[in-house]
């Protein structure tokens, strides 16, 4: 039998047949009506039935009721079987909903305390690197120069290539898209200052770093960290040698002071790039290049890529030497923590970069 509802009187319901999923739109009208009647009473028909679906619809209604006098509803052994279930499911949400809240806190206030953490044990590591770095300046003996030019050789050297042919595509790309746009209005002279001041404060620095970041930081978090877990590190302290000056300082200054050169080469090959591509696309000779580039393009652009340099080879050697230190005594900590260098350090140098760019901008330089 069909499910229906009918008005007994003005406050009081009678409901009755199979109430299921395919409930008319008339009868769902008419439950929707009833909800702000005052005082109502629901009474059941002899020939009631629901299911589960029915159940559900009649559950959320009789919910939204204000204050019922009288509900058979409550009483039929049906409906009050199902709406038992379903007030559990509601609870049993309700709980699973603050659980999620308050374990979502606990993550979010877990990974602030990482950070915190990763953030005071790298602040604490330069500081054992500023310290033993004067200690070695007033006791020179244990000075490794072999050890220096090994890792010059090692880090910078052998990455001069593909960080030469890097900013010579990136040279490529701002210059070509830039040629683009500046087409449109006529200014394609604007071409020489754009790339040469973007190429030289920004990306060629900004990619020279990442390159060696990738290099530099996996290989000196990897080799740090095979060192501990074959207790090598326990050998040389048994020996009398300290870790920091023995292996972090030459690998530290090694990066410090070459960092300025690779940059140096960078900015040589991105402008070719740019000279290039303005030759190419816009017919602008080599010598008016040059000759624009001398007269618009400020020194200043050029040392505002330089000074970064250094700061960004201390940045990458501290945190590669720190995540080689922290890894524990197993190859599944030092790959971890091989990975975990290689993002921590090109996200400092970005961020680094960031900053500078503001502050640099800010000051006028």
């Amino acid at each position: 039998m069909e499910a229906f509802l009918e008005y007994k009187a003005k406050n009081v319901v009678i409901l009755g047949g199979f109430w299921d999923y395919s409930l008319s739109k008339s009868l769902l009208k008419k439950l929707q009506n009833c909800k702000n009647l005052p005082s109502l009473e629901i009474i059941l028909d002899s020939s009631f039935d629901l299911d589960f679906c029915g159940g559900e619809i009649l559950y959320a209604w009789v919910c939204a009721l204000k204050n019922p006098i009288k509900n058979e509803l409550l009483t039929h052994t049906k409906t009050q079987e199902i709406f038992t279930h379903l007030k559990l499911e509601q609870k049993e949400e309700k709980i699973s909903l603050k659980e999620n809240f308050f374990k979502l806190h606990s993550d979010s206030f877990k990974i602030i305390g990482n950070f915190c953490k990763k953030i005071v044990g790298l602040l604490n590591f330069l500081g054992e690197i500023v310290y033993f770095s004067f200690y070695m300046l007033l006791n020179p003996k244990g000075f490794r120069a072999k050890s220096i030019f090994y890792h010059i050789q090692e880090s910078l050297i052998k990455a001069v290539g593909i960080v030469s042919l890097a900013c010579f595509l990136i040279g490529i790309v701002v210059a070509y898209q830039g040629s683009i746009q500046l087409r449109q209005f006529g200014a394609s002279i604007l071409i020489v200052e754009m790339s040469s001041m973007l190429t030289l404060r920004e990306m060629a620095p900004i990619i020279t770093a990442i390159i060696i970041a990738g290099r530099s930081a996996s290989a000196f978090s990897a080799e740090i960290g095979m060192m501990r877990a074959t207790q090598e590190m326990d050998a040389m302290r048994v020996m009398g040698f300290n870790p920091i000056t023995f292996l972090v300082l030459p690998r530290f200054i090694a990066l410090v002071c070459v960092m300025p050169l690779v940059v140096f080469i960078s900015d040589i090959f991105g402008l070719l790039g740019a000279m290039l591509i303005s030759q190419l696309q816009l017919d602008i000779s080599t010598e008016q290049f040059i000759e624009r580039f001398s007269l618009m393009v400020s020194l200043r652009h050029f040392w505002v890529g330089i000074i970064k340099a250094p700061f960004f080879g201390l940045i990458i050697a501290l945190v590669g030497c720190y995540y080689g230190f922290n890894a524990n005594k197993d190859t599944r900590s030092i790959g971890k923590n091989t990975t975990k260098s290689v993002v921590v350090s090109i996200f400092c140098v970005i961020a680094f970069d960031a900053l500078c760019s503001i502050l640099f901008t800010e000051l006028g330089l």
